[in-house]
């Protein structure tokens, strides 16, 4: 097996937020030593790359992403309503979108990607990733996404009613071959009772499954906590009893500021109705954004890091905005935090920490190099330089490398 030698650079501990000079061998696909410059012995045929004054760090993870949507345009924008692209793209149009977002995830150093749901194509690309066709993230599919009849994106989604169909949708995705379980909790009001919710969860507990759920008002985060769900997308202001339970089971908020807003910022521009554009600023102006997820922190919530990207104005390599508004609106601290929200939160959330999330001996090589000491500017997470995926150098000097094998 081939080892490669990241040799004079800093390796950070995103556990302590310690970050000490060391030399990072990886032998096939793992992380096989850390020591002090100089120190690590190698084969003669072992590959060294210099990475003076730059950063090793676990691999990134998105966890709320749509790899089949383009994340490009609004209404009348160059790629359509995320509707339209459900309803009418070809699955050739879907696989080609999944691969360029595949790349474009490489490029800013995310080597997990968590796929939320739209069609199969999240499917078909894990389908050539493990064929060796195309490289790029991990991918973990939760398939379809599950939703009532005619509820929230139902024109993407595998609809379901009743406790009886919650456990057969559950058991659909399973037999395509999901990873986890995503449904939607509610859209304006919630969707689903929590006798549906908990019979989607105990389903997909029995097959060794996580799930999650949309939930972006109080009263679907109470029916999904009460249902005995994983995690939390989008997440909303909740009450002190709700909240103390979320901590008590150490369930994850992905926050995804990332849509409410770039779309803010940019959709105008790409097709946004002026009417849309001026409730989204009257509502940022009444009610900050995040200010709900500054209360879970101080309880002592956990959160992973997702943009939901593909959304409209979201694309896939869009993630230091993100970054920005966790800090800006008070969700984290210090850029640490983002790191963690990156990384080792992220392995816990999907419940691979053991294999993944940190830079520790015996751990798969999902490793970043980044220019820069981020501790101290969250904006040095942006200068990606290299990037393994499973001991695969898959970006070098901040170029992909070797994405298609054909």
């Amino acid at each position: 097996m081939a080892q490669v030698v990241l040799a004079g650079g800093f390796v950070l501990d995103v556990r302590t937020g310690v970050r000490e000079r060391a030399d990072v061998l990886i032998h096939g696909n793992r992380i096989a030593k850390l020591g002090r410059p100089g120190d690590v012995r190698t084969e003669p045929s072992a590959s060294r790359i210099e990475i003076d004054g730059h950063t090793v760090l676990p691999g990134f993870s998105n966890n709320h992403v749509h790899l089949g949507w383009s994340g490009m345009g609004w209404d009348g924008g160059p790629t359509g309503i995320l509707r339209d692209q459900a309803l009418h793209d070809s699955d050739g149009i879907n696989g080609i979108k999944a691969a360029a977002n595949l790349r474009k995830s490489l490029r800013v150093g995310l080597t997990a990607l968590r796929d939320l749901g739209m069609n199969m194509s999240g499917f078909d690309a894990k389908d050539a990733l493990r064929r060796g066709l195309i490289t790029g993230p991990r991918l973990f599919i939760a398939g379809k996404t599950i939703m009532c009849t005619g509820g929230h994106t139902w024109w993407c989604g595998h609809e379901a009613d009743g406790p009886d169909g919650m456990r057969t949708a559950v058991r659909a995705q399973i037999k395509r071959g999901a990873d986890l379980i995503k449904v939607i909790a509610n859209e304006a009001t919630p969707q689903y009772t929590v006798a549906e919710l908990r019979a989607a969860a105990e389903e997909a507990h029995t097959f060794g499954r996580r799930i999650t759920a949309h939930a972006s008002i109080p009263q679907a985060i109470r029916n999904v906590v009460d249902a005995g769900f994983d995690s939390i997308e989008h997440g909303s202001h909740v009450d002190d009893d709700v909240l103390e339970r979320i901590v008590e089971r150490k369930m994850f908020v992905v926050p995804t500021f990332s849509p409410r807003v770039l779309q803010t910022e940019r959709g105008p521009a790409r097709g946004m109705p002026a009417e849309v554009a001026a409730a989204r600023r009257r509502q940022a102006e009444q009610t900050p954004p995040g200010a709900f997820l500054i209360r879970m922190r101080e309880a002592g919530v956990k959160f992973a890091f997702g943009t939901d990207a593909g959304s409209p104005c979201v694309p896939h390599d869009e993630i230091m905005g993100e970054m920005e508004a966790l800090l800006k609106y008070g969700a984290v601290t210090a850029p640490i935090d983002v790191i963690r929200m990156l990384t080792i939160n992220s392995a816990e959330l999907r419940g691979d920490a053991d294999r993944l999330g940190t830079v520790e001996e015996g751990k798969l090589a999902d490793i970043v190099v980044v220019q820069g000491d981020p501790l101290t500017d969250v904006h040095v997470l942006g200068k990606v330089r290299h990037v393994f995926v499973d001991g695969q150098h898959l970006v070098c000097n901040g170029e992909v490398t070797d994405w298609y094998s054909w």
